[in-house]
């Protein structure tokens, strides 16, 4: 199998940051490339007024340059993991520079921020990254433990094209993983309609690919995300596959959804795919 190509974007560049652990982790499981990603923002803000322009700017430029310099920074983490890849740092809106450099890699790590976890209320960078960039993200709880990673898998299954989207990114996680856990939510049956697509049998796929999955029938609650989170933690897995915003960010924000709820409260990573 083929090396994956997987975009870090850090937030910041010292210590351990969350999204460096994990993308290490998934290293630790399969043959990766590590693009690391920094962007020293413009922010809108500085255009409001001369004023602002000349001293939010040369801010901005302070930040390209001194993480311009951080290269070494980055092949001493990577060296000391055994792992390959390059420094890459960007000048520009955040999700701009995501979705440009995703164009090249088939994975985007992104920290899911403690504080601020995709304020406001969906329309936070993960979530827009999720819309914008093409491939799937590796969601990362700022808190969330991710010492494993992809050893233990469950896969939140309701047959949408998100859903599929994301167990199709995610082949070479669960390839790898010890245990792959279905929680199949899906409603079967014929739409009505006059046309007849393809079936796709979920069981059967993952079986093609050499992934002995474990499937457990699920009944959502009438709180979808808070019960699916508990399903997915009664499980022990230390990741999560799921579809992203099935419903338009939004028709979540005004009667809530599973999305949200899932990046606002897991504690553990989430691959998602829109």
């Amino acid at each position: 199998m083929r090396c994956l190509d997987i975009l870090v974007h850090m937030r910041h560049y010292q210590g351990n940051p969350p999204a460096l652990r994990a993308a290490l982790a998934l290293h630790r499981r399969i043959d990766a490339c590590l693009h690391g990603l920094y962007v020293a923002p413009i922010p809108p803000a500085a255009f409001t007024s001369p004023e602002t322009v000349a001293v939010l700017v040369h801010e901005s430029d302070r930040h390209y340059r001194e993480a311009s310099v951080a290269e070494p920074w980055w092949q001493q983490q990577l060296d000391a993991a055994g792992a390959r890849g390059d420094w890459l740092v960007a000048q520009s809106d955040a999700l701009d520079a995501i979705a440009y450099a995703a164009r090249w890699c088939d994975l985007i790590v992104i920290e899911r921020p403690q504080q601020q976890p995709d304020a406001p209320l969906g329309w936070g960078l993960v979530s827009r990254s999720a819309f914008a960039a093409g491939v799937p993200l590796l969601v990362v709880p700022e808190s969330a433990d991710v010492g494993e990673l992809g050893k233990n898998v469950v896969i939140l299954w309701n047959g949408s094209r998100e859903a599929i989207r994301a167990v199709h990114g995610a082949l070479p996680i669960l390839h790898k993983a010890d245990s792959v856990t279905v929680l199949d939510g899906e409603t079967r049956g014929n739409g009505g309609g006059l046309l007849q697509l393809p079936g796709f049998d979920l069981r059967r796929h993952l079986a093609t690919h050499g992934i002995a999955a474990q499937f457990q029938s699920y009944s959502a609650p009438a709180d979808r995300g808070a019960g699916l989170l508990a399903a997915a933690r009664a499980t022990g897995a230390d990741l999560v596959v799921m579809g992203a915003w099935g419903h338009s960010r939004l028709a979540e924000l005004i009667v809530g959804g599973v999305t949200r709820h899932l990046f606002q409260h897991a504690d553990r990573a989430l691959f998602v795919a829109h």
